[in-house]
């Protein structure tokens, strides 16, 4: 599966005017235009032969009749899982909102599953492989997704910071140098704060690997790797809500192709980190009962 409606939805805050009556037509008749010609295509979107041929290579495909077999496959696919999104309205049981809460993440995970390049995602756990140290960067609930990614590594002795702070950001940012590597966390890809410290940290030499959104934005066009996740809105969900469970899944996928790469020395590491907390855990429950007695 390619994700093709999805890249479809999101190039619409970018294509120019033509291109965009083509793709709002797709969105509303996807299972139409696979059976359609470039003309046929071109007269239902009120728009040019022209621009429905520009519209499918600005996706990165080299005509219609590429577009359309990719969209045809994605077709059968959402079919066959029936991904269609449900919404909630004021008044629904709790029951469906559990479900369709639960099934938006879960077709969110699916979208960005689609839209993660191996390639990329091979070089960017690379990168971190070759780093002495990694600095995590995200605002607001992207710093979360940062705070994850610094815990995980730590567990298995990777040196790396993360701050909310975002001059310590910066700092930290200054400090790196071309040994080591920086993850830049945002949703949309234009957040000024994590841009000024990816160009920072590149300056230093560091290798900067994005967690953003499938689209052209300032951030995927200066990293180093580029990592796209999915969302799916609703009123009460912002993107950067719901790609937060993309994004994470992005965090766990590099964090498990570092610790396989580093097998034994992981789990060594692993195994001690475990014990010192439960360790803690033990004193901590001691020191309750003691304090109760």
């Amino acid at each position: 599966m390619e994700g093709i409606l999805y890249k479809v939805r999101e190039s619409l805050d970018y294509v120019k005017p033509s291109e965009r009556a083509v793709a709002e037509y797709i969105l509303k008749n996807p299972e139409n235009t696979v059976a359609m010609s470039v003309i046929q295509l071109a007269n239902a979107s009120y728009a040019s032969s022209s621009a429905v041929m520009r519209y499918c290579q600005t996706l990165g495909y080299k005509g219609f009749k590429e577009f359309k077999l990719k969209l045809s496959g994605d077709l059968t696919v959402i079919n066959l899982h029936d991904l269609e999104q449900e919404t909630l309205s004021p008044g629904d049981s709790i029951d469906k909102m559990m479900s369709v809460i639960t099934n938006t993440n879960i077709q969110s995970l699916y979208s960005s599953l689609q839209l993660i390049q191996q390639d990329q995602l091979t070089a960017a756990y690379q990168y971190l492989i070759q780093a002495n140290k990694i600095d995590f960067y995200g605002v607001g609930s992207s710093f979360l997704i940062a705070y994850d990614g610094m815990q995980k590594f730590m567990r298995i002795n990777k040196a790396c910071t993360t701050y909310s702070d975002f001059h310590m950001q910066k700092v930290s940012a200054i400090n790196l140098n071309e040994h080591d590597a920086a993850v830049a966390i945002s949703y949309s890809g234009e957040t000024q704060q994590v841009i000024d410290c990816v160009k920072i940290a590149q300056s230093k030499g560091a290798k900067v690997i994005a967690i953003t959104k499938y689209a052209d934005s300032r951030l995927s066009d200066i990293a180093d790797a580029v990592l796209f996740v999915a969302a799916q809105e609703d009123e009460f969900r912002s993107a950067a809500m719901s790609s937060r469970i993309a994004s994470l899944n992005v965090i766990d996928m590099l964090y498990t192709a570092y610790a396989y790469e580093n097998y034994e020395n992981s789990l060594s590491h692993l195994n001690q980190t475990y014990e010192i907390v439960q360790q803690s855990k033990r004193e901590e429950t001691k020191h309750g009962r003691n304090h109760h007695n």
